[in-house]
C-alpha cells in the first residue's frame, strides 16, 4: 500500500522573510539568514549549487514582497489528487511495489522547478515550489519520476549519467503529455516563452551534441545541460533531448512500460543503440 506523506516548509521561509525584511538588512546579511532560517532551493549540492542559490535569492527577493500575502495564506493541500495520479502512473509503468512518498511543499526562486530527492530510508521527497501558480502538468511529470525510481532502480542523485538524466526527463515529460493529453508540446516541457520552438530550431545539434556525453556522470557536465548553456547555447539541452528521444522510442511503438523498465545501469548503452533512428 501506498503511502504519502505531506509536510510544508512555508513556515519557515516566513521565519526568514520576517527577519530579512528589516530595515537596515543588506543582501549579505540576508543570505546569512537564509542559510540560518530557511536553506531550501532548488540547486544542485555543493559549491556551485550554493552559488545558484544566492543568485535566485537576490533574484527574487523583490518579487517575494509582491507575492508576500499569498504565500503567508497559502494552505497545504489534500493528497487526494496526488494518490490518484499515482495509481494511474504506477499501471502505466508497471510499478507493483509500494511507493512510501513525502511531498515538500516550499517557496521557491519564481523559476518553476519543482525536484524529487532521497529523504529518508526507504522515501523519496517530491519537493514541490509554491510561490507560483502550479501547472496541472506538475505533479504527473514529477511523479513519473518517483514511479521510475523503482522500475528502473534508481539512485534519486544528482550525479548519474547523462543518459540517465535524459531518459528520466524524457518519459516524465511524456508520461504528463499521456495524463493530460489535448496541450501544445510546448506546455509539457517549456520553462520560459520561446524555449521550445529555439530548441526545435536546432534539433539535431542538440542531440548530436550530448551523445559523447551518455555515459558521463561528472557534476560539471550535468550541469552544464541543466543549469548551463549546453553544447549549442541552450539552457535544460537534456530536457528537450528526453523529450525527442522518448516521443521516438514511442512513436517506434517502445511502450512506456519497456522504456521505463531499461535499469539505470543499462540506459547509456540502451540510448547508444537507439540513437541512430532519433537523427534525421
Amino acid at each position: 500500500m501506498d503511502n504519502i506523506e505531506l509536510k510544508s516548509l512555508v513556515p519557515e521561509f516566513l521565519e526568514f522573510y520576517k527577519k530579512a525584511e528589516r530595515e537596515g538588512i543588506d543582501s549579505e546579511q540576508r543570505w546569512k539568514l537564509w542559510k540560518e532560517y530557511y536553506n531550501f532551493a532548488a540547486v544542485p549540492p555543493g559549491k556551485e549549487g550554493e552559488k545558484l542559490a544566492r543568485v535566485l535569492l537576490d533574484e527574487s527577493w523583490d518579487k517575494y514582497s509582491q507575492k508576500i500575502n499569498y504565500i503567508s495564506n497559502w494552505t497545504l493541500p489534500h493528497y487526494q489528487e496526488v494518490d490518484q495520479y499515482l495509481t494511474k502512473i504506477k499501471t502505466l509503468l508497471g510499478c507493483e511495489q509500494p511507493i512510501n512518498l513525502v511531498l515538500i511543499y516550499f517557496v521557491g526562486a519564481f523559476d518553476n522547478n519543482p525536484f524529487v530527492a532521497p529523504y529518508d530510508e526507504g522515501r523519496l521527497a517530491l519537493c514541490l515550489p509554491i510561490e507560483t501558480e502550479v501547472s496541472d502538468i506538475t505533479l504527473p511529470h514529477e511523479l513519473t519520476h518517483i514511479v521510475h525510481s523503482r522500475t528502473a532502480s534508481l539512485k534519486v542523485e544528482w550525479e548519474r549519467t547523462i543518459a540517465s538524466l535524459i531518459l528520466q526527463e524524457g518519459l516524465a515529460t511524456q508520461v504528463s503529455k499521456y495524463i493530460i493529453p489535448g496541450k501544445e508540446d510546448k506546455y509539457y516541457i517549456e520553462h520560459k516563452d520561446g524555449w521550445f520552438e529555439s530548441c526545435n530550431s536546432k534539433r539535431n545539434d542538440i542531440l548530436k551534441g550530448i551523445l559523447p556525453y551518455l555515459e558521463d556522470s561528472t557534476s560539471e557536465s550535468l550541469f552544464k545541460f541543466t543549469f548551463g548553456m549546453g553544447t549549442t547555447d541552450t539552457e535544460r539541452e537534456a530536457y528537450f533531448a528526453g523529450w525527442e528521444i522518448v516521443n521516438g522510442l514511442l512513436e517506434e511503438g517502445v511502450t512506456f512500460r519497456e522504456i521505463a523498465s531499461v535499469q539505470e545501469d543499462e540506459m547509456p548503452d540502451y540510448l547508444l543503440e537507439k540513437y541512430p533512428m532519433l537523427l534525421n
